[in-house]
């Protein structure tokens, strides 16, 4: 054997496993790990603001779960199975239980969402997220985290780096509108 040989032979080693690599690094960033999804934030944003335009300002709530009170978006329709699945739930799994007059639960909506909020909340308070931290396209999101949308419809990548200090946040803006609603039940203000 000669060193072209030798040469040639690794050559070709190198490039195929570089191009297998690559190959795993795109599909992880691209479909990572529940395939290519499209199940758009910005439409689930509208879906929820047309629901509160109809319901006295008023976010779906009031069902068993945050993922169940989502469903009657669909109820209302302004959201199909895809809409409603986000994006690391199947399809078909959201549609059979939509079709058959269920509600989705924690385990069958890929969105987390924030209910009990009104229109006229402090815009600074996220209404919902992917649970799987997903990009537009289901993709990895540089920095892991979450994309958030907030009642002001900011839509910011909250990397994961900055999640505790988040729900820091989050958490001090219910416990300030708690406070608030209580003055204001109490006629305070």
């Amino acid at each position: 054997m000669t060193w072209r040989t030798v040469a040639r032979n690794s050559l070709f080693v190198v490039l195929a496993f570089g191009l297998i690599a690559g190959f795993a690094a795109w599909r992880n960033v691209v479909n990572y790990p529940f395939g290519r999804s499209h199940c758009c934030d910005k439409a689930l944003r509208f879906a929820l603001e047309n629901y509160a335009e109809t319901h006295g300002g008023e976010f779906p709530t009031g069902e068993a779960s945050p993922e169940a009170s989502l469903s009657l978006l669909y109820k209302a329709g302004l959201a199909d199975a895809n809409l409603l699945r986000g994006k690391s739930v199947p399809e078909s799994t959201v549609e059979e239980i939509l079709t058959n007059g269920k509600l989705l639960g924690p385990e069958s909506c890929g969105w987390h969402y924030v209910e009990g909020l009104r229109k006229g909340d402090d815009g600074r308070i996220a209404i919902f997220w992917d649970k799987a931290g997903l990009g537009h396209n289901g993709n990895l999101l540089a920095d892991g985290g979450h994309i958030v949308w907030y009642l002001n419809f900011d839509h910011p990548h909250i990397p994961a780096a900055e999640w505790p200090k988040f729900l820091a946040e989050q958490k001090e803006l219910h416990d300030q509108r708690g406070q608030l609603q209580t003055e204001l039940n109490n006629g305070d203000r």
